[in-house]
């Protein structure tokens, strides 16, 4: 039986996700919603739907909230549709290599069961502990494995999925591939975070377990340095699972919190998977091309340690404090410019922000900068979005763009896809969400619970404030206790 809660604390808990929003935001957003349900199978997300829909209530499909940018927080209220209860694997098709889930499902516990089985996950997020297949799905994840697999659309074979009219329908062929069949509807819902449908079922492809999974570790003087290894490394026949790299500074938080971390100023991590011959050559081959660039092999128990906590939130979550992420894609022989590029906005803005990245594929690079900040203060927490703002802006001058539109940068939609690619994604909103029931007021607008939708300029310029405010204000001292009694040790 499906359950509903309106219990005031309850709500107030799907009013934010990872980075809670200061309360004084509700002045213009409704973000606590007038209820939540939790389905457990698709004909309850349905009778949701169609209940929305007769009396014009918005709906917020969420999954386990491990997102940023407010794309699972209500804007107008109305009803939150938590998905963590439909989270059963439906069948694991061993003949035909897919696993089709429902997507409440942990990425980490779908991993744990095909791992018993001999089978493995290509991809996945960094959250994957608490993310849901179905949240990181929406989202348009590129993730750990993406490198060498694929990114979270690349994998889905076919999407479930009950529109904003209440019709169920299926985008894709569980067992074969969308080409010569029409326009690929998986790619319509990956990305869209959740303003066209609900997914209440996932068809994807799953891998034998490789014979191999080998981390290997490298450190460098400083983070710039780092450049010349990577473009040489996407250039060869190597091909790694994931490439993960952090700076000094993220470093010494985690040691300033009692955690095992190196005292480098760089560390690359690269995930090597395959038969045990073809990873010995390809370590071999990657050590010549670290240490050629400036590289220094790290010992074989600070790879597997990096590799064990991968998981980089929940690393950061255990400082007592609010850590905002910036995520950029730029092109990787802008790199070195972009990093130096975001070290003076993070001196302008007089912030520390440690930066760790992953490299997404051969000409890109995700840089995913940090700033620590009390997010339950107004001025701190809309200062941390002017940060983000300026970060994604220097990732389109250099070629690149920001991660994910949400709430607060729905704004940029014209900015990535152009005037008419923006309109056309809009229309395509209308088409499907003629009531505009659907998770409205993120990514092709800014709603307010006001009734109106903020101008993209009037929001960019609101961003741009926000860094502007930070400026005058006196540098952050988050996380200065623990960097001291870290030097007095």
């Amino acid at each position: 039986m499906m359950e509903t809660s309106n219990d005031k604390l309850e709500r107030r808990l799907y009013s934010h996700d990872l980075a809670p929003l200061p309360k004084e935001m509700d002045v213009l957003f409704k973000t606590m919603p007038d209820s939540v349900v939790r389905p457990k199978y698709t004909q309850d997300v349905v009778q949701t739907v169609r209940k929305a829909l007769s009396t014009n209530k918005p709906i917020v499909p969420r999954g386990a909230g491990t997102w940023g940018l407010g794309g699972s927080v209500p804007v107008k209220g109305g009803i939150v549709i938590d998905m963590t209860s439909m989270d059963k694997i439906l069948s694991i098709d061993e003949q035909n290599m897919v696993v089709t889930v429902q997507p409440g499902i942990t990425w980490k516990s779908l991993a744990e069961v095909l791992d018993a089985k001999g089978y493995f996950l290509p991809c996945y997020p960094s959250s994957y502990p608490a993310a849901t297949l179905g949240g990181w799905i929406g989202t348009g994840g590129t993730g750990i494995g993406a490198y060498k697999y694929g990114t979270a659309g690349d994998i889905v074979r076919d999407l479930e999925v009950v529109l904003p009219s209440g019709q169920v329908i299926h985008t894709g062929d569980k067992l074969v591939p969308q080409n010569g069949g029409g326009p690929n509807l998986n790619w319509l819902f990956v990305g869209s975070e959740g303003t066209l449908g609900i997914i209440t079922e996932v068809t994807m492809t799953m891998f034998p377990k490789p014979e191999e999974l080998r981390p290997v570790s490298y450190s460098f003087d400083e983070l710039t340095k780092l450049g010349p290894a990577l473009k040489k490394l996407v250039r060869s026949g190597v091909t790694p699972m994931h490439i993960m790299f952090s700076d000094k500074l993220h470093f010494d938080y985690l040691r300033a919190i009692g955690k095992h971390a190196p005292n480098v100023g760089c560390l690359v991590t690269c995930a090597l998977t395959g038969p045990k011959a073809v990873v010995d050559l390809d370590e071999k081959s990657l050590d010549e091309i670290m240490t050629a660039n400036g590289g220094k092999k790290e010992p074989k128990e600070l790879a597997d340690h990096e590799w064990a906590e991968r998981s980089y939130e929940f690393r950061l979550r255990e400082m007592g404090v609010g850590a905002i992420p910036g995520e950029i894609l730029v092109p990787i022989d802008r790199f070195p410019a972009v990093v130096e590029g975001t070290r003076k906005i993070v001196q302008q803005l007089k912030l520390k922000v440690p930066i760790i990245g992953t490299v997404a594929d051969q000409n890109t690079v995700m840089l995913m900068p940090y700033y620590l900040t009390d997010e339950h203060k107004l001025v701190a927490s809309t200062a941390a979005m002017g940060f983000a703002k300026r970060l994604g802006d220097l990732a389109y001058d250099n070629g690149g763009r920001a991660v994910g539109l949400g709430i607060f940068f729905a704004s940029n939609l014209p900015k990535y896809r152009g005037k008419e690619g923006a309109k056309l994604i809009r229309d395509i909103k209308k088409v499907i969400d003629p009531q505009e029931i659907m998770n409205p007021g993120k990514m092709v607008e800014t709603g307010t619970r006001l009734g109106f939708s903020m101008p993209p300029v009037l929001m960019n310029f609101a961003m741009q404030m926000m860094g502007s405010v930070k400026r005058i204000l006196p540098r952050d001292k988050i996380g200065e206790k623990e960097l001291a009694s870290l030097k007095d040790h």
